[in-house]
């Protein structure tokens, strides 16, 4: 969807708001993943308030995980450098946070203690995300090279941490397997293969300088690329990467939306 005109003139009627600079195209792939990790977020967060503390890291990070996606619908995204980078950070801290609900549902099984509060994931989360956006500030602004350490970061992260957590998973599977969620639990593992070839084809790509914010870079650089000689290649981990965006958010809708139903 071409929206350019549509922010144009709405920063006419409200000139409080940044100009726009680029143009805001919208596809429906990215409307429709948006959507299911809204959906994804919104069932997270009510766990997160209304249950267990046990879910309490684990809703909060697929909530985050949602905001950090929600940048591919944000008009100024493109304009502002440090907002993407923010992005990138939250979306780091997400992986992070689940990770964390992950290793302690895992320690409930075994010992069925839980330890901590509530608040206490609260607060240090809100502490963790004001400490990154206070670094990203005080830094210089994040130029393109930035940016992609940024997005390389992230992707690196969230490939080995999705494999530490589809082991534990693998462990928690073992520990309930009479238990009624047992089928959500499998979601979940099934969340995290999906996570894992959506974040491992965009790793794969930047490692050998195949994706889009490196060629965006060579544009302005001059630099050559090998890229022609791998074509195969670049569109199957294209292809990987654009699908199991998909998959890992329909998944992840997917499972909160059945587990919703079995734990209200």
């Amino acid at each position: 969807m071409e929206l350019t005109g549509f922010f144009q003139n709405l920063t006419t009627w409200l000139p409080f708001l940044p100009k726009i600079y680029n143009p805001v195209v919208i596809d429906f792939t990215s409307l429709f993943t948006v959507l299911c990790w809204l959906v994804a977020a919104s069932i997270a967060l009510y766990f997160s308030v209304n249950n267990s503390r046990i879910w309490t890291s684990i809703g909060i990070g697929f909530f985050l995980l949602f905001w950090s996606q929600s940048y591919q619908l944000n008009p100024w995204h493109e304009t502002f450098t440090i907002m993407i980078a923010v992005h990138y950070m939250i979306g780091t801290i997400s992986i992070l946070l689940v990770s964390h609900g992950i290793q302690e549902y895992y320690l409930f099984t075994r010992t069925l203690e839980i330890t901590g509060s509530k608040k206490t994931i609260y607060i240090g989360t809100f502490l963790i995300i004001a400490i990154a956006i206070l670094v990203i500030s005080l830094n210089p602004k994040p130029s393109l090279y930035v940016l992609r350490n940024y997005r390389m970061m992230n992707n690196t992260i969230w490939f080995f941490l999705c494999i530490l957590n589809i082991y534990y998973i693998v462990k928690i599977y073992s520990e309930m397997k009479d238990s009624p969620i047992v089928n959500g639990i499998i979601a979940f593992g099934v969340v995290f293969v999906c996570a894992l070839i959506w974040k491992g084809s965009g790793l794969y790509m930047m490692i050998y300088q195949w994706d889009k914010p490196w060629l965006d870079i060579i544009e302005f650089t001059g630099e050559s690329t090998d890229i022609q000689l791998h074509m195969a290649k670049v569109q199957l981990a294209r292809w990987l990467f654009k699908t199991f965006n998909v998959l890992t958010s329909l998944s992840v809708a997917g499972t909160f939306a059945y587990l919703f139903k079995l734990l209200r």
